[in-house]
């Protein structure tokens, strides 16, 4: 019987070791590493310590209790917080497959310890490969064909139900069955505290840095990653923000509109759910509202109590002056009986038919008739590099509801060049721009605009006036959304 118990738990150590060596290797290929490489290193490994572990349990006929006990200390060590200290690293660094083989040999070798069965007669090394390496096989062939987070967890329940077997089954004495069940417990409470959701393993794949938030929104899916101290916000897996550089995105967008009005007391903002665009916009202290209405409520919801976004937007929503808007967009354009001095349009990009209807002439026509007559508009127009076509037709249909436009961009260095149009009823584009080079940019604290920063995102140089004479976007003839999918996007 106490055989039997021995056998049954060195098979169980053996294929507990194959989950956990699969879980490793399938980690490194999660990190875009070579999956053939990491295989074939694996498996030479295994081989070669296999081999070591044979000819050193040859020499050595008994050995002690604690010996195994601290080989499991191991291996539920390595199964279980070795994925969570190996997802803390940036993909891509020099220390993940060192680190990952060492864990590989660690484990190898404290289950050679563990399978040192002194009733198994014979000393050809071959002669014991089939039932213990062959279990260990079994589980390494299986763990490769489960995804990651599962197998993450399946070996979690299995060390639990293996460490349960020995306490129950082993004639140790009772300090050393104490010494397992402290492990698995510590190990656990260890687990739980410190452990990344399951969810954050399957997202991981597609991303160069450590995800750390992911969700799905009212109209897309979010997913959040980390490098150092600053994160990367990703809107359908295209990037949308990054806490590095957003304030170039957002300061010239702001602070290029706010000298062209006479009055600036009342503002709307359309989209801009993460707050940035807002926290922006409180800076002046002559606004006494500021209304919100959003094209992704639940994104926005995320952008007033997510600590991934309060952190960045200074928890702008919180401010007195904004005021949510709990109406659908569209419909809000379409009966509101309000006016406002400034309007900003922070929207997606056109990528389909469905957003392409917030850059058409029959939107900018609504949005004309909510602006006051010496008020100003500006919206976010793509990218006038990126895509080239679709960045003019939109000026070109904004022009065609009744608006003068001035266009400027920015380089935004996780972004690539992007692009926005100041519109006004009255002021024509000359005198835009005449405005935002002389109106001082010393009174409001920011991070990069000023007065050189104005005369460069108004500067184009030479354009082809072909494209700015371009046909226009409407909701019976889409084209914007055409021309941005046809945009030279790998180069971004």
């Amino acid at each position: 019987m106490k055989n039997n118990h021995h056998i049954s738990f060195t098979l169980l150590i053996n294929f507990l070791a194959g989950l956990a060596v699969a879980l490793i290797t399938g980690l490194l290929i999660y990190f875009k590493q070579k999956p053939e490489l990491h295989h074939a290193i694996v498996l030479f490994s295994v081989a070669f310590v296999y081999l070591c572990g044979f000819l050193l349990r040859e020499r050595i006929k008994n050995i002690h209790i604690i010996l195994k006990i601290i080989s499991l200390s191991c291996i539920i060590l390595v199964c279980w917080l070795g994925p969570q200290f190996i997802f803390q690293i940036r993909p891509y660094t020099f220390y993940i497959s060192g680190f990952a083989m060492v864990c590989i040999l660690i484990l190898m070798f404290s289950t050679v310890v563990l399978s040192s069965n002194r009733s198994v007669q014979g000393s050809w090394f071959f002669a014991r490969l089939p039932v213990k390496q062959g279990a260990f096989l079994l589980a390494y062939g299986i763990g490769s064909l489960l995804p990651v987070a599962t197998l993450h967890y399946f070996i979690m329940s299995l060390s639990i139900s293996i460490g349960v077997y020995f306490l129950f089954t082993s004639q140790s004495h009772l300090i050393y069955k104490s010494y397992v069940f402290a492990i698995v417990f510590l190990s656990a409470m260890v687990f739980w505290s410190f452990s990344t959701p399951i969810h954050l393993f399957t997202e991981q794949p597609t991303y160069e840095d450590k995800v750390v938030f992911s969700s799905k929104t009212q109209h897309h899916d979010l997913v959040i990653t980390q490098w150092h101290h600053d994160y990367w916000y990703f809107i359908d897996q295209l990037k949308n923000l990054s806490s590095i550089d957003e304030y170039l995105y957002y300061e010239p967008m702001v602070h290029s509109v706010f000298d062209v009005p006479v009055q600036t007391e009342k503002a709307l903002v359309l989209g801009g759910e993460n707050g940035c665009l807002i926290r922006e916009v409180l800076k002046y202290d002559q606004l006494n509202r500021v209304d919100v209405i959003s094209y992704d409520t639940l994104l926005r919801n995320l952008g007033m109590v997510n600590p991934y976004f309060t952190q960045v937007n200074k928890h702008a929503y919180d401010h007195e002056k904004v005021h949510i808007i709990q109406k659908d967009l569209l419909q809000f354009l379409s009966t509101a009986k309000q006016t406002y001095d400034l309007i900003f349009i922070d929207l997606p990009d056109p990528r389909s038919i469905e957003s392409n209807q917030y850059y058409t002439m029959e939107f900018y026509q609504l949005i004309r008739n909510l602006l006051r007559d010496q008020g100003v508009m500006i919206t976010q127009a793509g990218s006038p590099y990126f895509a080239t076509e679709a960045f003019y037709a939109i000026g070109k249909t904004i022009q065609s509801s009744g608006f003068h436009t001035l266009p400027i961009h920015n380089q935004i260095l996780t972004l690539g060049e992007w692009g926005w149009y100041i519109c006004s009823k009255d002021q024509t584009a000359e005198q835009l721009k005449k405005i935002l080079l002389s109106a001082k940019k010393n009174v409001i604290q920011t991070r990069w605009y000023n007065q050189e920063a104005a005369r460069l995102i108004s500067s184009f140089g030479k354009t082809n006036h072909e494209l700015i004479e371009g046909p226009i976007n409407t909701l019976e003839n889409p084209l914007v959304y055409k021309y941005y999918l046809k945009g030279n996007w790998d180069l971004n």
